[in-house]
């Protein structure tokens, strides 16, 4: 197992690892704000044809169809694949002394997530993810209030997101029955849980779960937490479209927000009065820039991560005792209507 050494070049070789719809519309992009990155990026996908249409398109030189071929030749990888399988291929790198970033959720489970920490711990090869929400002003205010307890403390979190299922996917790997068998709860639920997490400052206890799954994957779940004084509701829907928004509920007032609206939240206070709160916002490929340049420095041994593995470790534990405690819901239309025959 080798210890990561930060590079002394000011452009280091970084392998993008999967070339679906998150590589053409989000990294790459990025990796295109800085040329001297780009000139030594290498594309890895085992669909040739789609990795050299992208090369193409952002004047890249090199791809390749195994992530196997950039072992031992990369300063740092980017894990753009399906979920199952940013374990294994981020334990390859993370194991070579070789600094990750992830795509979110950073692993099906808390115990591959475990492990993608501690090889990273023991090779100081640093493992970052892309919970880009953590950096969303809206998000960072409502931190802020919990933690500064102007309202007092937290007493109740809603959180609603209700989106039908019509964004861009290559691989369809949202509904691979080969991969970890979860829908809504792993994906939107990736980044719900983890601001839950990160507001409360620690993982909460699940109360009530419930999903549609039949074995495979759901498209709608329901779960009730508590943390301390603080009870939790969040409903998350891949069939049907209904505010995203969150609630949260304070001792001497509330703040709403919408999720996709990072310009401003409503504060209400215990007097009654209310006022909406302009906020600093930066847009979703601004914070993407960010986040990928913060890599770079990761990766040249300057910074540290703006979202590391170690940080949304409590959301995937979350996650997992959501599944673990999950029923089905109840539905009537499945039972078979008794008929009465009055010949």
């Amino acid at each position: 197992m080798k210890t990561h050494r930060p590079i002394k070049s000011s452009a280091p070789r970084i392998a993008l690892i999967g070339c679906g719809a998150i590589a053409e519309s989000y990294y790459l992009p990025a990796f295109a704000s800085q040329p001297g990155i780009l000139q030594n990026l290498i594309l890895v996908d085992q669909n040739m044809e789609r990795a050299r249409k992208l090369a193409e398109t952002f004047g890249i030189k090199q791809c390749l169809a195994d992530y196997r071929e950039v072992l031992g030749k990369v300063d740092g990888v980017v894990i753009a694949l399906p979920t199952h399988l940013h374990h294994q291929i981020s334990m390859e790198f993370l194991s070579q002394g070789v600094p990750v970033f992830c795509e979110k959720p950073l692993a099906e489970s808390a115990g591959k997530a475990r492990e993608m920490i501690e090889v990273s711990r023991k090779t100081g090869a640093l493992l970052a993810v892309n919970y880009q929400q953590r950096l969303w002003s809206q998000f960072v205010k409502v931190k802020e209030l919990i933690a500064s307890q102007s309202l007092g403390e937290s007493v109740s979190i809603k959180y609603y997101v209700g989106e039908v299922f019509n964004w861009p996917t290559v691989s369809g790997f949202y509904f691979n029955s080969t991969g970890s068998g979860r829908g809504v709860l792993l994906d939107r639920g990736a980044h719900v849980l983890d601001h839950i997490c990160w507001w409360l400052g620690g993982m909460p206890k699940v109360t009530r779960s419930q999903n549609d799954s039949f074995g495979g994957g759901e498209a709608v779940a329901h779960v009730q937490f508590m943390y301390d004084k603080c009870v939790g509701d969040v409903k998350l829907s891949w069939l049907s479209s209904f505010p995203c928004k969150f609630v949260v509920e304070f001792e001497q007032g509330s703040v709403e927000g919408e999720i996709y609206y990072p310009q401003s939240i409503l504060v209400k206070k215990g007097t009654g009065s209310q006022k909406r709160v302009k906020l600093k916002s930066e847009t979703y490929m601004s914070l993407g820039y960010k986040m990928v340049s913060n890599f770079i420095s990761v990766v040249a041994g300057n910074e540290k991560p703006l979202v590391s593995g170690s940080d949304v470790l409590d959301s995937i534990i979350f996650t997992d005792e959501c599944y673990a405690a999950a029923t089905r819901f109840e539905m009537p239309w499945y039972e078979i209507p008794e008929v009465k025959n009055d010949r």
